[in-house]
């Protein structure tokens, strides 16, 4: 039997992610870094998203080699405009401060880092170079029985596990307090 996931462009989460891109949203919307709760999020028009969650490959998985699959299978999520993976995240957390959009160009002036690593924003990848990257067609490994729970107990999950730990310093991705208050600074001033 041979199996081949390929999720090398999906994004693999979920409650555990030591690497800190699945929480950081809904644990970001839970606890804004802003007195007045203000959050910053990246304004990338068509950037899309395909998280997955860990159980539910790791379910697939199991399911395949017990049931013989073989074959090359993107394992992915379905492809969610980031937005509204955003607007999900903000809803798990009920999160009701504002949020402050900026274009990546106004990021990576900033210095702000996509997809991972300190000084970063989760999900967001740069566009047109990274088109595509969260649209991975699924439609061959979910005729093979992949299930995907909903993104919102997903995140659900993810914020419990996140608000239950012990925050490693520093975190392996997403922006520092005191840097998403700089930044939020720097808005302010340019309004």
């Amino acid at each position: 039997m041979r199996l081949l996931v390929l999720g090398g462009t999906a994004w693999l989460g979920g409650p555990g992610d030591i690497f800190d891109r699945s929480g950081y949203w809904p644990r970001r919307f839970a606890r804004p870094a802003a007195a007045n709760d203000s959050v910053l999020v990246p304004d990338i028009p068509g950037l899309m998203t395909q998280l997955i969650d860990v159980r539910d490959l790791a379910d697939w998985i199991v399911h395949g080699a017990s049931s013989r699959i073989a074959g090359e299978f993107n394992a992915t999520g379905l492809p969610m405009p980031m937005r509204e993976h955003l607007e999900t995240a903000r809803r798990v957390a009920k999160h009701r401060g504002p949020t402050l959009s900026v274009d990546q160009e106004w990021l990576l002036a900033h210095g702000v880092k996509p997809w991972m690593g300190p000084r970063s924003l989760p999900l967001w990848v740069p566009m047109p170079a990274y088109a595509g990257f969260g649209s991975r067609d699924s439609s061959a490994a979910r005729a093979m029985g992949l299930a995907t729970r909903p993104l919102e107990e997903t995140l659900a999950d993810v914020l419990a596990w996140e608000l239950a730990r012990q925050s490693p310093t520093p975190r392996q991705a997403g922006l520092a307090d005191e840097d998403e208050r700089a930044l939020l600074a720097e808005l302010a001033r340019a309004a």
